[in-house]
């Protein structure tokens, strides 16, 4: 069918990712007159923070740019969309890839095809949605930082925008391309969820590479904070029942999240959070779901800082929200007894942190 509306939109993009249509066909039958945006990289494994930023990236275009055409392309498909877009992409149209926690050595299955694309589209307007950095410091770090370095540079309509000073230093540093600051395009979000009574903490704690914070802190804590009488529940935002990270091609048993499925996940977890007096986190969007939902957090760092910074730069002024690297239970506990008597009724507004990639995308 050809598509005369957004819904129609909407429609063959699902069908795309379902594998229903090819991106050829969908290409084919949009309008002719909108310019189009083709997003890269769009999760489709069970990262909640990462499937946010996909859902937050959609609803930035529908709030900003209405009349664009806004075209989702799973990461799976990356090589296939390549080969399906490049003789019918058009001179006004903008290539993106999502943002996120994943530029660098530590995740390359995801680091590998954004260079595929930045260095194929590479007389187009490139855009790298807000995302941090993590290129280690050894021998395979300094390699792969260099095959990046020369995929990124390829292309002189690359945009990277960073979304805490941290990564937004090392771009400057490391990579020659433009480079801009923005707040995690989550924190765009403003979610209008029920109002619930609060009640006990929520642990919301890493299991993979990133972790630092011990297990035996976590559960004396948990032990001493169930002793004073609170209700103390452990999750995660990695979704035990879909398809994990890596895994999308292998996996037969979990299903991939699907781009209708992204709202209705990320609700459910923003509910279990505004539903507590404290989140206890090492997860960026532990914090940022902490945020949106104005619900008191205690946040410790992951494995390169990418907590932390974000803390610092969006964050410290929030008094329901607080950075800490103590290691003694009984100081973390007053901590968290203090974050419970926070007034945590007011949101905090960041739209104007996206200001030069609004400007960005209308040039």
């Amino acid at each position: 069918m050809d598509a005369k509306t957004a819904t129609d939109i909407v429609n063959l993009n699902f069908a795309y990712s379902l594998g229903s249509i090819s991106l050829k066909k969908l290409i084919q039958d949009l309008p002719n007159e909108p310019q189009r945006f083709y997003m890269f990289g769009v999760p489709t494994y069970n990262n909640l923070g990462d499937q946010a930023i996909a859902y937050a990236e959609k609803s930035f275009f529908a709030k900003h740019f209405p009349e664009m055409a806004y075209i989702e392309i799973p990461e799976p498909n990356t090589d296939q969309a390549i080969d399906d877009l490049l003789p019918l992409l058009r001179s006004s149209d903008v290539i993106g890839y999502t943002g996120g926690g994943n530029i660098g050595s530590v995740y390359l299955n995801h680091e590998e095809p954004r260079r595929k694309v930045f260095s194929t589209f590479v007389n187009n307007k490139t855009i790298s949605f807000p995302q941090s950095v993590n290129f280690e410091d050894n021998e395979q770090g300094q390699e792969e930082l260099q095959k990046s370095q020369e995929a990124y540079q390829k292309n002189p309509n690359l945009t990277v925008v960073a979304r805490e000073t941290k990564s937004l230093d090392y771009f400057k540093k490391n990579f020659d391309v433009n480079v801009i600051y923005t707040a995690d395009i989550v924190l765009s979000l403003k979610p209008n969820r029920p109002d619930f009574k609060r009640d006990g903490v929520l642990f919301i704690m890493r299991e993979d590479s990133e972790k630092v914070t011990e297990d035996k802190l976590l559960e004396v804590l948990g032990q001493a904070l169930d002793y004073v009488g609170n209700d103390v529940e452990q999750t995660d935002t990695v979704i035990p029942f879909k398809a994990y990270d890596g895994d999308e091609k292998t996996n037969t048993n979990l299903d991939q999240v699907r781009i209708s499925e992204r709202k209705w996940l990320l609700e459910r977890k923003l509910d279990q959070i505004k539903s507590s007096e404290v989140i206890v986190t090492d997860r960026l969007h532990g914090m940022i779901f902490s945020v949106i939902t104005q619900t008191p957090c205690l946040v410790f760092d992951n494995s390169y800082g990418k907590a932390s910074s974000s803390y610092y730069n969006w964050f410290e002024d929030l008094d329901y929200i607080q950075h800490t690297t103590e290691k003694e239970p009984r100081k973390i506990l007053t901590m968290i007894r203090d974050l419970k008597k926070c007034e945590h009724n007011y949101p905090h507004d960041f739209s104007h942190s996206y200001d030069n990639l609004i400007k960005l995308i209308k040039e």
